[in-house]
């Protein structure tokens, strides 16, 4: 008895195993032999109603079933609504739809779970840019994937201005949470980065972007809320370093407002109103707790050594404040910039030389055989002359009637050594000091030189 039990559960076995086998080999080999191509029209149609992208097919269509189910379509052409064909955005031999195979075997192209363009150059004009935001805002579409693609932005000229390598994007829609999804890990003039956006269809007006760059570390949190084409704000913070930044935006009607809602703990604040049409400006930077090398390396040097043609059509008029600066005299200080005709005018410039009086002065960068050189001529006005001999460690009976101090100061940009060359007391000449050169290292060094000019 227990012999024949044992013989029925051997045949049942393999009985089985025949089955299964016969069915794998059936799901492998059937799709291979159906003609996909004679469905190219109903995938291209298909393709749109799942995607919200027209695909035009030129080659063959195969059948793969490893790792997942899908179509591969050779030399296809892909479009964004309201583009003409000749204007196609990428042509690739390697655009995968993956599909059930349930759909495969009731020979029904009409749904897709998702689409993977890899190792393809996608091309957009400046003026498709705004297709894209259509697309990522207004279309309800099933997964869209890019891998190892390259993005080229060309302008009106058919110009390349920006390439961009995409490692991986998802463009997807949570269906549960309704919320959908733009991941991209990429890369962008040569800085790694990370980007997510979010949009909730359950409040549509509101949507996220959040941006990561690597080495150096930078983190940007955007909050975009519309409520309608012509009006709308956004709220934009942003990590570098030490650094934190944070802006609300406002538009409204053709002209923008700009605020810094965190001023106490933030070290970049701007205020500005901004008119579009036509363009001009009028605002204030405060910049805060920043070095006076640094803002002499990096901001001073970016306003003289400029490129017109990134100028546009800014006009406009800003004041950039400093506040509380780290070094041990300067802690304040003031900039207007004018900006016309792609040209950038530096007005005004003045610091405050802590407890004893103001610095005007005006600047330029020069070419010293490779070497940027920063170079100012200087007016020092002494209100306290008492401060100025404490500070500097002079009898005050010494200073007591120099009202003015003249000097031009030069540094090479990186250096934090400085060199100050004809120095003038009062406006009077002196040509044994004037002609004297002082290599300054540090305030003790600076002490030194000045007690050398007054004595």
């Amino acid at each position: 008895m227990n012999k024949i039990r044992q013989n029925k559960i051997t045949f049942t076995l393999i009985l089985s195993i025949i089955i299964l086998l016969f069915s794998s080999l059936t799901i492998l080999c059937l799709p291979v032999l159906f003609n996909y191509k004679s469905k190219a029209e109903q995938i291209e149609k298909n393709y749109y109603k799942n995607f919200k992208i027209y695909l035009n097919s030129l080659g063959g269509i195969s059948y793969k079933p490893f790792p997942k189910p899908h179509l591969v379509v050779e030399n296809a052409l892909l479009n964004l609504p309201n583009s003409q064909k000749k204007n196609e955005f990428t042509k690739t031999s390697n655009l995968k739809i993956f599909i059930s195979l349930r759909s495969i075997y009731l020979r029904s192209m009409k749904y897709f779970n998702s689409t993977e363009i890899s190792d393809s150059n996608l091309e957009f004009k400046t003026s498709d840019l705004i297709q894209l935001r259509k697309h990522l805002y207004e279309k309800i579409n099933k997964p869209i994937v890019l891998s190892n693609c390259k993005i080229f932005i060309k302008n009106k000229q058919k110009e390349v201005v920006l390439i961009t390598p995409i490692k991986k994007l998802t463009n997807k829609i949570n269906t549960k949470t309704k919320i959908k999804n733009l991941n991209i890990n990429g890369e962008i003039f040569g800085l790694k980065f990370k980007s997510n956006w979010k949009r909730n269809y359950n409040n549509p007006s509101g949507s996220s972007h959040n941006i990561n760059l690597f080495n150096p570390n930078i983190e940007i949190k955007n909050t975009l809320k519309i409520e309608n084409n012509m009006k709308f704000n956004i709220n934009s913070l942003i990590n570098f370093g030490q650094d934190k930044l944070e802006y609300f935006t406002e538009y409204n009607n053709d002209k923008i407002s700009i605020s810094s809602p965190n001023n106490k703990n933030t070290n970049f604040n701007l205020y500005s109103n901004i008119q579009l049409n036509p363009f001009y400006f009028n605002g204030k930077l405060i910049i805060k707790n920043k070095n006076v090398q640094q803002i002499i390396d990096n901001i001073f040097s970016n306003l003289i050594l400029y490129n017109e043609k990134y100028l546009g059509n800014f006009n406009g008029m800003i004041e950039i404040q400093f506040d509380q600066l780290d070094n041990k005299l300067i802690k304040k200080g003031k900039l207007d910039v004018m900006i016309n005709e792609k040209k950038i005018v530096l007005k005004n410039a003045e610091f405050n030389l802590y407890k004893i009086g103001n610095i005007k002065t005006s600047f330029n960068f020069i070419d010293n055989k490779g070497d940027i050189k920063f170079i100012s001529k200087n007016l020092l006005k002494i209100d306290n002359h008492i401060e100025f001999a404490k500070i500097f460690q002079i009898s005050s009976k010494k200073v007591k009637k120099i009202k003015q101090i003249y000097f031009d100061l030069e540094k090479n940009i990186g250096d934090k050594d400085f060199v100050i060359t004809n120095v003038k007391i009062n406006n009077l000449e002196n040509e044994e000091k004037s002609a004297e050169l002082f290599n300054v290292k540090n305030i003790q060094n600076l002490r030194s030189h000045i007690r050398k000019v007054i004595n």
